[in-house]
């Protein structure tokens, strides 16, 4: 549940550090303890970053230096990223270009729900201790918000995904593309377990962080330490499993949540993400957005393959009572995520025909949520944000012959190619 303790609105923070703001590279640390490389390479360092999504032209400004996390995050580099937050600099900064395109797409950047997030849950004065890090050279002592990246580990093989983050898309890429990839993963740096005093938000990332032993370590050491008790954690994970088994463990914590990939229904999720069952998703899935005690945050990410779809997802949501509740127990709500680092998968693909067809789909289904109810205005919100990507994204004839190409070539790994799944793309790959 949202913390009733918190120090600083959205609003505050906007208003005192400016809208452009972006708090991780303040009080964010995206600990990477694993790499994809080729099968030559070694010695490959840990690396932490502002977030997952940050890109430089040196990525090893984000290696570990002298095996201490709180020494890198110090770096010139996490400096200089200050410097440009606080100077208003967020749209100039090619680092930061995953979210910037999402905001000019009309969608909700990470950026924007990290802030949302941290007003809600963090109890410290995220205001005054951003100007406390500015008055003391811009380096920061403290992690309050934690990514911990600690293996690629994924029994998934997504369309939209690749080798660093799931090891069966690492062994398609192999098999397929006759890739040269192995994994390396590392221990943690000495000084990582000390970090974990100061930290209010641990989210785990990977891979499916329910099928990795080093989220068990992190978690069974945070309550054999009483930390637990003032941590709010997040689970990234595919709706394989079923939550049941980790309620004890999850007891001992402040607050839980499992942050769900969903990316539609039947077929298109069987598509979307491969090796997944949507009967045992939906179970699963269902199970956590139920559950008295674990707060649920449903990712949508958007593609040129499930947007035709995307009312069928948006009404089973509905359909399942899914949403932002009174219930102060439980916190829920849905991200609208455009694809990134693969523009072919994403809307600028989708032909004028086919782009007609998904937003007639969306218009009509609109007429369902108009009785004015809190939930109504947000499915109608939900329904309104996929039109806005759609309309704001140009369509690209590169684009879509990259899809093409792209997709051949997932059908050969697939159970059904794509234009059995979703026949309206079939005249593009059956002339």
């Amino acid at each position: 549940m949202p913390n009733t303790t918190a120090m600083n609105s959205e609003q505050q923070i906007y208003q005192e550090l400016g809208k452009n703001i972006c708090l991780a590279p303040f009080f964010g640390a995206f600990y990477q303890t694993n790499n994809v490389v080729s099968r030559s390479q070694d010695g490959i360092p840990n690396s932490v970053r502002p977030c997952s999504l940050i890109t430089n032209n040196d990525q090893h400004q984000w290696d570990i230096v002298n095996g201490s996390v709180r020494d890198t995050r110090n770096n010139g580099t996490w400096k200089q990223l200050r410097k440009d937050m606080l100077a208003g600099r967020l749209f100039d900064l090619t680092e930061c270009q995953v979210c910037t395109s999402n905001e000019c797409g009309g969608a909700t950047s990470p950026r924007q729900s990290n802030i949302k997030f941290l007003s809600q849950f963090s109890d410290a004065d995220l205001v005054q201790q951003v100007r406390d890090i500015e008055a003391n050279d811009y380096e920061s002592t403290s992690v309050i918000s934690l990514d911990y990246y600690p293996s690629n580990f994924c029994n998934y093989s997504c369309i939209m995904c690749d080798a660093g983050a799931s090891t069966q898309r690492m062994a398609y890429e192999i098999r397929i593309n006759n890739a040269d990839k192995k994994v390396v993963l590392n221990p943690t740096d000495p000084d990582f377990f000390s970090i974990l005093s100061t930290v209010q938000i641990i989210n785990f990332t990977g891979g499916e962080t329910v099928l990795q032993k080093q989220v068990f370590e992190i978690i069974d050491y945070l309550i054999q330490h009483d930390l637990a008790k003032n941590i709010v954690i997040t689970l990234l994970t595919n709706a394989s499993s079923s939550p049941a088994a980790l309620e004890e463990r999850f007891s001992h914590f402040k607050q839980v949540i499992y942050n769900v990939s969903v990316d539609g229904t039947h077929e298109v999720i069987e598509y979307q993400r491969r090796g997944c069952s949507w009967p045992e998703l939906e179970k699963n899935a269902l199970e956590l957005m139920t559950h008295q005690h674990i707060s649920t945050v449903i990712n949508y990410v958007l593609t040129a393959v499930n947007v035709l779809s995307s009312m069928d997802f948006i009404n089973w949501a509905y359909d399942n009572n899914f949403g932002p509740t009174l219930n102060s127990t439980r916190n829920s709500f849905i991200n609208i995520s455009p694809v990134f680092r693969l523009d072919h998968l994403g809307q600028s693909a989708l032909p004028p025909e086919l782009r007609s067809i998904a937003l007639e789909r969306l218009h009509t289904g609109l007429s369902r949520f108009n009785s004015g109810s809190p939930i109504d205005v947000y499915y109608t919100g939900l329904v309104n944000s996929i039109i806005t990507v759609i309309e704001s994204t140009a369509y690209n004839p590169t684009s879509v012959t990259d899809f093409v190409k792209y997709i051949q070539k997932e059908d050969r790994a697939s159970a059904r190619p794509l234009y059995e799944v979703v026949p309206e793309w079939a005249p593009y790959f059956q002339s």
